[in-house]
């Protein structure tokens, strides 16, 4: 069932930039002309592309996250949780690879790590309402973009520069599951200085959907820009951004009831829930699954500068310097104590020592009967041998084999801690390009990026005050025990060139650049080794060519081919981890290719892509004891490089637009199979790729009956994906089936709504210029699975199959006003 609460729209003034909902001297906009949205379908572009502009954001619900804007650009599938946002739960595909694989920048500043726990997903960055534009790059991003992770595709979010005239823009929000939001921004207009300015502030509340909905969406969001004219095309842009949320997000679920001994709760058994409970019960084995006690919080300041520097009209330098800060922490409740062995709650580790063991202690207050026959207490829990370790795993305890156990009857109160997963991101960079024109129809660019990342995450055991009532603990008492205390440092280089011509009266357009990039990362972890870690990974020379040919009528013929490159990812360090491949750990590396055609005349365009991506020298891991526990340190890990993907695909899209409709079409048919066997996976060449849809598609048709009203109503189609890796033998749970098939994610059609109303002189006064907007999120109420928990997943039976809930029907209303 879907609850609907909207906050009081009466009698709240607003106003907005120029521009945004009426024209600067307060008459209606005049009906625009019609023509297809070139930039959609990529024209002009040498490489597949698509640009999803402002008046098609504003389409969205208002607080959307930046991610789930991205529907109806092909090949790239968006999920999480709830229909707004999702930190844990966000998931993204483009052409068979995952976010973790893609480019990501804001303003064209490098995002960072996408991990929702202790990365940085683009929402906190910006504001949804400021949002400009997004450009998304399939295959391979334009010569220059800063990325240690963009293997294929790159995709940058462009916010608004500030107003010319002063103005004031708010909206108000309210929709299903107590989503609650309010936004303000005021324009300052542009001084005869040429100084302009903004200022925004925004608030958004959600509660989670499943259950009696007890998990809580916060999110606090500010904005300053200072946009100064330096005239001849010259400007100096600053921009400083605050965030901070506390997000209590979805479990991965199990697909069927087949992996139920070890799941909170499986799709087929129940779709509209994750197996989380709502209500405190005091026994830590049930309120474990409490969805208080999982959540993120996270505070991210980003301040970042962009100096353009025209000389004459053949020449620019661009200089653009950036500061982000983070630190946050994810929490977890657990029913047991990490104790150290030592007794002490932090142990470096000596020169040749080995790390302090701990242990998983489940229970306390146990006593043991005495010749006489009288209970005497014990000081630590104790096990007798011949105990069954499957009843203690029953009761959440997760280290159950490590133990043995007294009789239940004598069993005593229970331990809880509240683990937490503090962590703190210092990224400081430069970006620099100088382009010039070498006569009408050639153009050099030279640039270079510097990064600097000093990262820490620590993980940290809070014994908790008393469970029989919350999950709280005493924080100036400081952890009992700290696990991890690692720190990174990174060092990243780039640089690039890039010549690019005009050919035959202009219709050919070549591109010729080449990109070199280092990451050097140093890494300690005092508790868990001795000294410090590092690696280093340079890509050699990664050349990217493109080429654009225009035919008259409209058509347009483009190819283009790069080869990309990923630092190689933290968790090669970590913990008990090691390198077997004899040459070490080598980068990730891609080659993208695509070709395809475009046709563009008047109200009409359509598009044809194929493309082909090649991914190589995958980073695999594997759990030398997958039983053993890596809090406790008796895992081993090894990584290798092994295999890669292929990926190959058709992209097909299109659009019309009439007078009073207009048609927007695309469909995507992917192949992307793992290259080669890896066998510690259960991996065969061949095999398809978790999480890749075969086959997905948008539609949407908008109809604009008068002025003042537009409707759209759109599809979003997603085909099956493989959810497993494959047949797994079955090694685990007594008297089930010989093997794990292999699982598929079920396809599904989502249906959406937009309608807008903008009354214009109708209401007068303060809403001469509102808009009202209902947006329905799933209309049809279906369930489905929208994504896999790619991180998630390992060969192990117990781990294997990891996936988020879909979102079901939300509606949002929301009120727009300026002036």
């Amino acid at each position: 069932m879907v609850r609907f609460e909207c906050w009081a729209l009466a009698g709240v003034a607003f106003a907005a930039p120029a521009g945004a909902l009426a024209q600067q001297d307060g008459t209606e906009p005049a009906m625009p002309v019609v023509r297809i949205s070139a930039p959609a379908l990529g024209a002009g572009s040498a490489r597949s592309s698509s640009v999803l502009e402002a008046d098609v954001l504003a389409r969205q619900p208002p607080g959307l996250d930046p991610f789930k804007q991205l529907a109806r650009v092909p090949g790239l599938q968006t999920s999480s949780g709830d229909a707004i946002t999702g930190s844990y739960s966000m998931r993204l595909t483009l052409r068979g690879l995952n976010k973790e694989q893609i480019g990501i920048s804001v303003d064209g500043i490098p995002n960072g790590s996408t991990l929702s726990n202790g990365g940085t997903m683009p929402h906190r960055l910006l504001e949804s309402a400021n949002l400009d534009s997004i450009e998304v790059s399939p295959t391979a991003g334009d010569l220059g973009t800063p990325s240690n992770q963009a293997l294929g595709g790159y995709i940058d979010f462009r916010t608004r520069d500030p107003a010319l005239t002063r103005a004031v823009y708010g909206e108000l929000s309210g929709g299903s599951a107590g989503y609650r939001r309010a936004f303000l921004r005021v324009d300052s207009g542009q001084s005869a200085s040429g100084l302009s300015a903004y200022a925004d502030i925004s608030r958004s509340f959600q509660r989670t959907w499943p259950g009696e909905q007890s998990g809580r969406n916060l999110r606090w969001h500010a904005d300053l820009r200072l946009l100064q004219d330096l005239g001849g095309g010259s400007s100096l842009r600053a921009t400083l951004s605050y965030n901070r949320f506390a997000d209590n997000d979805y479990d991965p679920v199990a697909l069927r009831a087949i992996s139920a001994p070890f799941y909170k709760a499986t799709f087929e058994g129940d779709p509209s829930s994750d197996g989380l409970s709502d209500r405190w019960t005091g026994d830590p084995a049930q309120d474990q699954n409490y969805r208080g006690t999982h959540g993120i919080n996270s505070r991210d300041i980003l301040a970042h500068v962009d100096w353009t520097q025209r000389f004459g009209r053949s020449a620019q330098l661009v200089l653009k310097p950036y500061l982000h800060t983070q630190y946050g922490y994810g929490w977890f409740y657990v029913p047991y104590q990490q104790a150290p062995a030592d007794g002490q709650a932090y142990s470096a580790v000596s020169p040749g020592g080995a790390p302090v063991a701990s242990a998983q202690e489940c229970f306390a207050g146990q006593y043991r009967r005495n010749a006489g026959g009288s209970l005497q207490p014990l000081s630590r829990a104790e096990f007798p041998a011949g105990a069954s370790a499957a009843m203690l795993k029953a009761l959440g305890c997760p280290s159950a084999g490590a133990f043995a156990m007294n009789p239940p009857a004598q069993w005593g109160a229970r331990l809880a801690t509240t683990r937490r997963s503090d962590y703190r991101i210092r990224r400081q960079g430069v970006l620099t390009e100088w382009s010039m024109a070498l006569g009408d129809y050639q153009q050099l660019r030279v640039g270079a990026w510097y990064e600097h990342i000093d990262r820490s995450k620590s993980r940290n055991w809070y014994a908790v005050s008393d469970p029989l009532r919350n999950g709280d603990f005493d924080a100036a008492r400081g952890p009992y025990s700290v696990t991890h205390d690692r720190r990174y440092l990174v060092n990243t280089v780039m640089a690039y060139a890039q010549d690019r011509l005009e050919l035959l009266s202009r219709r050919l357009q070549l591109s010729i650049g080449a990109t070199w990039q280092r990451s050097r990362e140093s890494y300690a972890s005092p508790v868990e080794f001795f000294g410090t870690r590092s690696l280093s990974a340079a890509s050699g020379l990664l050349p990217k060519v493109s080429a654009l040919y225009r035919i008259d009528g409209g058509w347009e013929l483009f190819a283009s081919r790069a080869r990309n490159f990923s630092a190689i990812p933290d968790s090669v360090f970590e913990g008990t981890a090691a390198i077997s491949a004899k040459r070490g750990i080598q980068p990730e590396t891609s080659v993208n290719s695509d070709a395809g055609l475009r046709w563009l005349r008047g109200a009409y365009g359509f598009g044809v892509t194929a493309y082909a991506i090649d991914y190589r020298d995958r980073i695999s891991i594997q759990n030398g004891k997958p039983d053993a526990d890596i809090f406790s340190r008796d895992a081993t890990t090894t990584f290798s490089n092994q295999g890669g993907i292929r990926s190959r695909g058709l992209e097909l899209s299109g659009q019309a637009n009439w007078r009073q409709l207009e048609l927007v079409l695309n469909y995507t048919l992917n192949r992307a199979r793992y290259a080669e066997d890896t066998p510690a996976e259960g991996i065969r060449a061949g095999d398809p790729v978790l999480g890749a849809r075969r086959r997905t598609g948008f539609a949407e048709v908008t109809w604009k009956p008068r002025r003042a009203w537009r409707l759209s109503v759109n599809a979003s189609y997603a085909g099956a994906a493989a959810g497993t890796y494959g047949a797994v033998p079955n090694t685990v749970i007594a008297g089930g089936p010989a093997a794990y098939p292999r699982e598929y994610m079920p396809a599904y059609t989502l249906v959406g709504l937009a309608l807008s109303y903008r009354p214009g002189g109708e209401w007068g006064g303060w809403c001469r210029h509102c808009e009202l907007l209902l947006n329905a999120d799933n209309l049809l109420n279906r369930h489905y699975l929208g994504g896999l928990g790619s991180e998630l997943a390992n060969s192990n039976p117990l781990t294997t199959g990891r996936y988020f809930l879909g979102s079901p029907r939300a509606l949002f209303l929301t009120l727009r006003s300026s002036f």
